[in-house]
């Protein structure tokens, strides 16, 4: 049996669904009552939950000596505090650590984690490389598109506020509805903006993929799952990185993003001012969009499942 852990964000979490499906015994072990918990209720993956609630140090040693898992061959992580307790009990029972690193900034659980793992996957090139690193891509779930429809036809503008949801890209969608068609994705302030006209809005969905397909402009926060499945799909965005995060990575993944073309960078203080002349320029630049898009595809590793599947069954 392979173990997953992971989770809070989506961004931890998705990709371990993708390399779920290309596993034959796997179990997700994450906390109860939480995202990653419903994520693998729907896709059906089996979980097992710990009794964690924050990063403090006392309740993961706790979590790590309650867990019992039966013949494990491996643990695979893409860090968060909710891996802590699961990695340290990899330790413990001496079994074969794999990670994997989504953002251009190696996270804490990760980086404290990296000098016991077999192997460290990462998503794009670090600044220092090591032996035991290999620059894979990220898996995701783009390739089980079933280009479902969600209300319009098509979208002009789509406005991810991340699984948490942002209160100023929401404002964002209230803002660009007025000139274009705009589908947002609100999180928990989905109540807030359910009913405004003209606006189709979602708290949260799994397959936004299909959301994307069907978009002609996303905007985003810079979390790197979500921003590694826009650039698979090939689509213009603009990203507005969350100034809350930790090591300021979702900063340090748009200024990564937008130096080699891959995105535009607006801060989030700038916003309101500058969104509306930001996204008539592309919608009116073919040229502009079509180095964005080849400038993305630079960046997209096929098969990532695959390769990390296979190394970790070669070992």
């Amino acid at each position: 049996m392979i173990v997953l852990t992971g989770g809070k964000t989506g961004g931890h979490i998705m990709p371990l669904i993708a390399l779920a499906k290309k596993l034959d015994s796997v179990c997700y072990v994450g906390a109860y009552g939480s995202l990653e918990e419903r994520l693998c209720q729907k896709h059906h993956i089996p979980f097992k939950g710990m009794h964690l609630k924050n990063n403090h140090l006392i309740p993961i040693i706790r979590c790590s000596t309650k867990l019992k898992l039966k013949k494990v061959k491996a643990i695979i992580a893409t860090g968060g505090y909710i891996s802590f307790p699961v990695l340290l009990y990899g330790i413990f029972h001496q079994i074969p650590i794999y990670l994997l690193e989504e953002n251009v900034i190696m996270g804490r659980t990760n980086r404290f984690f990296a000098k016991f793992a077999k192997r460290v996957f990462l998503t794009f090139p670090l600044p220092k490389m090591k032996k035991k690193y290999e620059v894979v891509g990220l898996p995701t779930l783009t390739k089980e598109l079933s280009f479902q429809k969600y209300g319009f036809l098509s979208i002009d503008v789509l406005i991810i506020g991340g699984s948490l949801g942002s209160k100023p890209l929401c404002d964002l969608a209230e803002l660009l509805k007025k000139n274009y068609r705009v589908c947002l994705i609100a999180g928990r302030y989905y109540n807030d903006y359910k009913d405004i006209s003209n606006l189709l809005v979602f708290d949260y969905i799994d397959d936004l993929p299909n959301l994307m397909l069907q978009s002609k402009l996303i905007i985003s926060r810079s979390g790197a799952s979500t921003s590694y499945e826009i650039f698979s799909l090939g689509k213009p965005c603009i990203q507005i990185p969350s100034s809350n995060t930790s090591q300021n990575h979702q900063y340090l993944n748009a200024l990564y993003f937008e130096k080699y073309g891959c995105c535009k960078l607006l801060k989030e203080t700038e916003a309101k001012k500058n969104i509306e002349q930001l996204v008539s320029y592309y919608f009116e630049n073919a040229e502009s969009r079509k180095n964005m898009i080849e400038s993305q595809q630079e960046f997209v590793f096929q098969n990532s499942c695959e390769k990390i599947v296979e190394w970790v069954k070669q070992k």
